[in-house]
């Protein structure tokens, strides 16, 4: 697609300061379009203050400030999601399902010609509450009379995320690597730039408009292929140590029923055995956004590159 024929949209973001938000936010702005974000602390927004961003303070919790946010809008582009339940307010139903309800009601009032949601692989409505929260907010969204796009994402990763954060912390600082379970369920993980592309020509195109598109990786990896991937780039030899899932299932209950952390949660635990694969063998990063999907040991050599180049720049 052609970015000089694009006309300059006004875009509001939420999520704008999370780890896929600042990717998105960065490509909108190359693009050329004007950035608005719906923030909780304006003060912690640097990184879309550097993009000229208009900032409105807010929260898609609360319906204050969101008449201001979405005025004169053209697109609202809604990234905000939680993984865990934190507090009265941070909660799926809150901020998945109530939330995408506000920002809509918003969103029409103010005449916003489309609303762009991210959901996940995997939602549904007979699901884990995270699951079936970002699958009701998929119907508010299918319901209403803003048009929409809706992409719906396998595990992301980035040098940034969570996910990639979490494998490297296992692999580099463990002898033994544990795994639940025998490591076969599937993922297909997903370049943040390359889901960051999909979001702004969802922000800027008429043919995607009221439709929605299951977004992977160009590989379908198990957890076992995951992690060997990761040793083969950093010249790591490690042994995987399978853990009975019902073992960690128990030990997880009963670190909830005493208010302790846990690296995973019960709920957790069931969505990684369901995997998080995109149905047959096309893939909707080529075929309609016209990417060449990037694999995932490509976003290992982007991470490790970087962090080299960042070691090299510090002062000895």
């Amino acid at each position: 697609m052609n970015e000089a024929t694009v006309p300059q949209l006004s875009v509001l973001i939420t999520g704008g300061t999370g780890f896929v938000g600042r990717q998105v936010a960065r490509r909108l702005a190359q693009r050329g379009h004007r950035l608005r974000a719906l923030v909780r602390e304006p003060g912690r927004a640097a990184s879309l203050s550097e993009l000229s961003a208009e900032l409105v303070q807010g929260d898609v919790t609360r319906e204050a400030g969101l008449e201001q946010a979405v005025a004169g809008c053209d697109v609202i582009v809604h990234l905000v999601g939680i993984i865990r339940e934190v507090g009265p307010d941070q909660t799926f139903e809150n901020v998945h399902t109530r939330g995408t309800q506000r920002m809509l009601e918003a969103a029409q009032q103010a005449g916003v010609r489309k609303f762009v949601l991210m959901s996940a692989l995997g939602a549904k409505a007979q699901g884990t509450p995270y699951q079936r929260t970002k699958y009701e907010a998929e119907e508010v969204v299918r319901r209403s009379d803003v048009p929409y796009v809706i992409l719906r994402p396998s595990v992301i990763v980035g040098p940034d995320g969570e996910f990639m954060r979490l494998l490297l912390r296992l692999v580099r600082r463990l002898p033994l690597t544990p795994v639940i379970g025998d490591g076969r369920y599937r993922l297909q993980p997903v370049d943040v730039v390359d889901v960051a592309e999909a979001f702004a020509q969802a922000a800027e195109r008429e043919d995607v408009l009221n439709q929605s598109f299951d977004i992977g990786g160009p590989h379908k990896l198990t957890y076992n292929r995951i992690l060997e991937i990761i040793c083969e780039e950093f010249g790591l030899r490690r042994r995987l140590i399978h853990i009975s899932p019902a073992l960690v299932r128990a030990f997880v209950d009963l670190a909830s029923n005493w208010r302790l952390p846990t690296p995973v949660n019960s709920d957790e635990l069931t969505m990684m055995f369901e995997e998080s694969i995109v149905p047959g063998d096309g893939n909707v990063l080529r075929e309609v956004f016209g990417l060449d999907p990037t694999s995932f040991r490509s976003v290992l050599q982007r991470t490790s590159g970087a962090r080299r180049g960042l070691e090299t720049s510090r002062p000895r």
